[in-house]
């Protein structure tokens, strides 16, 4: 629910940018329509807010710890200060060795705030923050987008925890097969993701050999569990270039009939 609440929140604000004065009712009237397009219920309250809930306190304690390592750093820097006027050499080591920790924190904390919270894959902030600027590329590539086939059957007869659980074996899954400092794996929704081939990472790359044996390797592999006695999923793709500058709708336009087109192959 809360990835669909997102995807709708996403394109009422593209839908937004267009206007050029925005009324509380525009954007209910905008949301809705979007809601109906991918099936939300919005009258499920309980769900919709259990869902907002667990988003929210996620980010509020990645400010909570932000917050709280400012105040730190506010503290060093004034201890530091002293330090430095008084030649106190052994409160500068304490006070660099405070910073030291803080780093790691602060590495943590930055991680946490562009990383997916149940797969570990990089979310859309990272994506909007690292490879988009006004939503035109940054650098050239090739963009995978994925769809998990029949996903909703594994989570209506397995259960969400187990559908869960297959989203983070493929995230390991991706991460193992196509581990590469240029390829980058990002959740975009739900069961949908995307891998970013980076040309100015590596030149050596090949990403439709690759994408091909991966989907094939996973298609042969045989998942059991405590409850599960045999599982099998598999995944749909689209593969396209990107070039700098070009616009992310369109290049996710085109990858989205590419994947379409894969999944009809391949029933």
């Amino acid at each position: 629910m809360i990835n669909k609440l997102k995807e709708i929140t996403y394109l009422t604000i593209k839908d937004l940018k267009k206007q050029s004065i925005i009324l509380p009712g525009k954007y209910s009237d905008i949301f809705e329509n979007y809601a109906k397009e991918l099936e939300v219920n919005l009258d499920d309250e309980k769900v919709i807010l259990k869902d907002l809930q667990k988003d929210t306190e996620y980010v509020d304690k990645i400010v909570r710890k932000t917050n709280d390592n400012l105040t730190a750093l506010k503290a060093s820097t004034s201890n530091a200060r002293k330090a430095i006027q008084n030649k106190d050499e052994e409160s500068l080591n304490n006070i660099n060795n405070e910073l030291e920790e803080m780093q790691k924190q602060i590495n943590t904390l930055q991680k946490e705030l562009f990383s997916d919270p149940l797969t570990g894959a990089y979310n859309r902030k990272w994506f909007s923050d690292y490879y988009l600027k006004d939503d035109l590329f940054v650098n050239d590539g090739f963009i995978v987008f994925i769809d998990l086939d029949k996903f909703k059957f594994i989570n209506d007869n397995y259960g969400h925890i187990v559908g869960d659980q297959i989203l983070k074996y493929l995230v390991n899954f991706l991460q193992k097969e196509l581990d590469n400092p240029a390829v980058d794996i990002l959740r975009y929704a739900g069961d949908e993701f995307i891998v970013l081939f980076n040309k100015n990472k590596s030149s050596i790359l090949n990403p439709d050999k690759k994408m091909k044996e991966t989907q094939d390797k996973l298609s042969k592999l045989v998942l059991t569990s405590s409850k599960i006695k045999k599982l099998k999923f598999t995944f749909s793709y689209g593969i396209t270039p990107f070039k700098k500058e070009d616009n992310i709708e369109d290049i996710l336009v085109i990858v989205d009939k590419l994947m379409y087109k894969n999944k009809e192959e391949n029933r």
